[in-house]
């Protein structure tokens, strides 16, 4: 019966589950939880595989300087002299929702672009579309733009910010 099921699977193209039950039926203490835990376990293995795979597919295709740009609690070091804030706001994302552009500005070393980065990876756990530019590509772009007759003026389908662009 279980290679029917685990044959199914396969077919529904859900390998995750496939592994998950296969681990279960292996391990002589899962009959020790109920149903409902070990279905869930099965079911979360396959939500994790298809977000990760996904999430992965986002990451790559923003050509990101720092991937693992992340906040952590290093933002609330005293000696950073950061406005947790506004960071915490920015995370929020509500300046692209709001179609708003910031600009991150600072001395060389501070932490600019990663900064940038960190905000772009928030962008991608909500599967926003992002590609990271520095400022020089995208003045770039749109001259080349401009030239080619391929130049957009609405800024709610095509915007840049100073080192983010969002696609929406």
């Amino acid at each position: 019966m279980m290679e029917k099921v685990i044959e199914k699977l396969r077919k529904l193209r859900l390998p995750s589950m496939v592994e998950a039950y296969k681990l279960q039926v292996s391990d002589p203490n899962s009959d020790l939880r109920s149903f409902d835990e070990r279905f869930e376990e099965i079911v979360n293995s396959e939500w994790e595989t298809r977000y990760n795979k996904k999430f992965n597919k986002f990451i790559k295709k923003a050509t990101l300087k720092y991937p693992d740009a992340d906040f952590d609690e290093s933002i609330y070091e005293v000696d950073r002299l950061l406005d947790t804030r506004t960071i915490e706001a920015l995370c929020e994302l509500t300046w692209v929702t709001d179609a708003r552009n910031i600009l991150i500005t600072g001395s060389t070393g501070a932490g600019k672009t990663y900064l940038a980065n960190a905000l772009c990876i928030t962008a991608i756990r909500k599967f926003y579309n992002v590609k990271y530019m520095k400022t020089s590509a995208v003045i770039h772009e749109l001259e080349r733009a401009e030239l080619d007759g391929t130049y957009i003026t609405t800024p709610a389908i095509f915007r840049y910010t100073s080192k983010i662009d969002y696609y929406q």
